[in-house]
């Protein structure tokens, strides 16, 4: 019988990226580890223990600047030695950091230290940001306010702080941003150049940023605003100052604006920012089909986050604003596979089953999906789009599914999949045993932040799907640069050596999936 064991570390912050990195690499070095968390100690983070069944007695009397680690494992040796691993675990780390970073403990003692500062990356637990955000404003700081579980109030009151000293809140919940060509959490390594990104969506700039790059076009800014600045309760504060700030910069020739659509007032305070730019801008609001907010030689609206990019090629070569779309970059792979997967699939198998690390990845792949599938409503998931629907049980497909396996059902007390796919491979060795899976679809995310060899990480699931019987396509793309530290090339050659497709966006690896799917032989999408 399994037994459970926490451990405290008192006064020490950690952010949350470094601690599930540590609960990660606990549950694959150790056998024996069924579920390992390593979290602060905050009122917010408790309630997440309690639902894995790890709110021990010690966590519950651990203080906010506790490091909580709750292990769950077949015996007591083993939770230990957990737990010895973890504390070992964040000691290097710590020795790491100060081999190469200067540690300074307020805003105020860096501000010292460094007087030429302009931006605070902000990631500490949630009822602490708001009140550092404020203390870097009022130090005349930008703010990446990488932290969650900010009050929407205080979100907006900052917000509004930021814009009365014409500086810029990125956030909350900003998990990428790149400033200057530097990249900010969750980022991927991409050539400078005059484009300029204003995005709602982590995954979302990445995607557009490395398919620039991979144009060979650059990318200087990506400005983030955190999801909720799109409502009409925030009202896009962070959207237009975005908008501005990059309107002002002399090198930006071109603006890219990425987000779900903005609700109905803050999209016309939007449209008529848009109106007034100088400089042409790019709209994708996905979910949303182009068309809504042209301007002649001022803006053009796009479906797909890779259609954003191909327009800005377009721009960027011959100075039109001009919406370009592609179907298939490789029609021969294409045209290929389609007649592999009409010939050997059986009629029993007719549903695409998609998992991925994205969630805006997951967004987009249901657009396309919904509207290429034959019969409405036809289409099932976690993320609300019009004209699908929301699945009963996250757990368990039905029909086609398409599913962000970073949503807060997977997450509760374990690492994102970007980090630890765990969970996704779990999820992978179900699929592949469903009589009814036609194909698989896959994202793969590289870039500072993410795992430092995501297909490494689900090898061995590739190795148990190639033995299976019955034949399952898997359609895969994969999100980053040759510059990205875990090497793109290598990541596209070995997907392929195990006899994955691979796509070089999202959007096609969607469209061909649902081709496969609806056991077409041909290409043309009408």
């Amino acid at each position: 019988m399994a037994i459970v064991r926490t451990h405290l570390i008192h006064q020490e912050y950690r952010d949350s990226v470094q601690l599930m990195r540590a609960a990660s690499s606990v549950s694959k070095e150790i056998d024996g580890v069924k579920i390992a968390s390593v979290m602060m100690g905050t009122k917010k983070n408790k309630p997440l223990l309690e639902e894995v069944g790890l709110l021990t007695p010690e966590a519950i009397i651990a203080d906010a600047n506790d490091i909580i680690i709750s292990i769950r494992a077949d015996s007591e040796a083993i939770a230990e030695a957990a737990i010895s691993f973890i504390i070992d675990y964040l000691s290097q780390s710590v020795q790491s950091s100060h081999d190469s970073t200067l540690l300074y403990r307020s805003i105020r003692g860096a501000l010292t230290g460094l007087p030429d500062a302009n931006l605070a990356v902000i990631s500490v637990p949630g009822e602490y940001a708001a009140r550092d955000s404020h203390i870097a404003l009022m130090n005349d700081l930008n703010v990446l306010l990488f932290s969650d579980n900010i009050s929407l109030e205080d979100e907006i009151r900052l917000k509004k702080e930021a814009h009365s000293k014409g500086l810029l809140l990125m956030g909350p919940d900003c998990g990428t941003a790149m400033i200057k060509n530097v990249g900010l959490g969750f980022c991927n390594i991409v050539n400078p150049g005059s484009i300029g990104i204003i995005a709602a969506s982590g995954t979302g700039t990445q995607e557009v940023m490395t398919l620039c790059h991979h144009l060979n076009l650059g990318v200087t800014h990506a400005i983030g605003t955190g999801s909720r600045d799109v409502t009409d309760t925030v009202g896009g504060i962070t959207m237009i100052d975005g908008l501005h700030a990059l309107e002002r910069d002399t090198s930006i020739k071109l603006i890219i604006l990425v987000s779900k659509p903005p609700e109905a007032n803050t999209m016309s305070k939007i449209v008529r920012e848009i109106r007034n730019c100088s400089k042409p801008v790019i709209i994708n609001f996905l979910g949303k089909h182009h068309g809504y907010c042209d301007f002649p030689n001022k803006s053009v609206t796009v479906d797909t986050l890779e259609e954003a990019a191909y327009t800005a090629a377009t721009f960027i070569q011959s100075g039109k604003l001009t919406r370009t779309t592609i179907q298939f970059e490789d029609e021969v792979k294409v045209v290929n596979s389609l007649r592999e997967a009409k010939q050997r699939l059986h009629p029993d198998q007719k549903f695409i089953r998609g998992l991925f690390a994205g969630g805006t990845f997951t967004f987009e792949a249901a657009q396309i999906i919904r509207d290429l599938l034959l019969t409405k409503d036809s289409l099932y998931t976690n993320v609300h789009l019009d004209g699908t629907r929301i699945i009963e049980n996250v757990k368990t497909s039905q029909g086609n599914t398409l599913i962000d396996m970073g949503a807060d059902e997977f997450t509760l007390g374990k690492p994102h999949p970007m980090i630890d796919q765990t969970e996704r491979t779990q999820r992978f060795l179900k699929e592949i045993n469903d009589p009814e899976t036609a194909v698989i679809l896959l994202d793969f995310v590289l870039g500072y932040g993410s795992h430092p060899d995501p297909v490494l990480d689900m090898e061995d699931a590739f190795l148990q799907w190639k033995k299976n019987d019955r034949f399952i396509p898997i359609v895969a793309h994969v999100c980053g640069t040759p510059l990205d530290p875990q090497d793109y090339n290598n990541s596209l050659n070995r997907l392929a050596s195990h006899g994955i497709i691979t796509m070089p966006t999202n959007a096609q690896a969607a469209k061909l999936a649902a081709l496969i799917a609806l056991k077409k032989d041909k290409t043309e999408i009408k």
